[in-house]
């Protein structure tokens, strides 16, 4: 019980240790913001995946026409690469695969719309094609995650590998896919696109700025 113990707590450390590196956000910062410890606690679960595999964090990823689009999480896996949009969201959730917005209802009746998740991460999954442009469709896995806090109801949805779950579902999903999926990724193959994604997390201000602004635009 004791070494079971050491070992969760040696795990969730060298997580930690990992996120941090790589974003740079310490454990304070993550847990103060929502958006954060969402994105960390999505990713503690993916870390524990067995198989090869890199994780990158929060990449502004040139779009082809112009632009930049942010994603949460890409989870570089020897059997494919999971794309994760992390909506750490309360309420009742309510969508389709077609709609443009979905809906956010609360308890008091209030309702709020916003982007159609599946359609926000498969352009998500297009930009990381043009930046990886040797790797097929099928490769991508289109993963929505959100908060344990809401509860979704009617979702539905016909896009192939694409799923929709809480966060607590997210390892055994995960578990399952990675169990059936064929192992297509060597570990070379996997530091390669790791290398090459790299440069895109962390980066200038400047261009975080001008992602936020086209998005208010866009909002509007």
């Amino acid at each position: 019980m004791f070494k079971g113990l050491m070992k969760k707590i040696v795990k969730t450390i060298d997580s930690h240790r990992v996120y941090q590196e790589a974003t740079g956000n310490s454990l304070l910062k993550v847990l103060f913001d929502k958006g954060l410890t969402g994105e960390y606690l999505s990713f503690f679960k993916m870390n524990t995946i067995p198989g090869e595999h890199r994780t990158l964090f929060n990449m502004y990823i040139p779009k082809k026409r112009g632009g930049y689009t942010e994603v949460d999480l890409v989870f570089i896996h020897e059997t494919g690469i999971y794309v994760a949009e992390s909506k750490n969201y309360s309420a009742w959730i309510y969508g389709n695969g077609e709609q443009k917005n979905w809906t956010q209802v609360f308890p008091n009746g209030k309702e709020y719309s916003f982007y159609n998740p599946i359609k926000q991460n498969e352009a998500h999954i297009r930009a990381l094609q043009h930046v990886l442009p040797a790797l097929p469709q099928n490769l991508f896995i289109n993963l929505v995650v959100f908060s344990e806090r809401c509860k979704l109801k009617e979702i539905e949805f016909t896009q192939e590998r694409t799923y929709v779950m809480k966060r607590p579902e997210l390892k055994e999903l995960l578990l399952k896919l990675v169990k059936y999926r064929k192992v297509i990724f060597t570990p070379a193959q996997i530091q390669a696109m790791y290398d090459s994604l790299k440069q895109y997390e962390q980066v200038d201000e400047r261009i975080v700025q001008e992602h936020r602004e086209s998005v208010q635009k866009y909002q509007r």
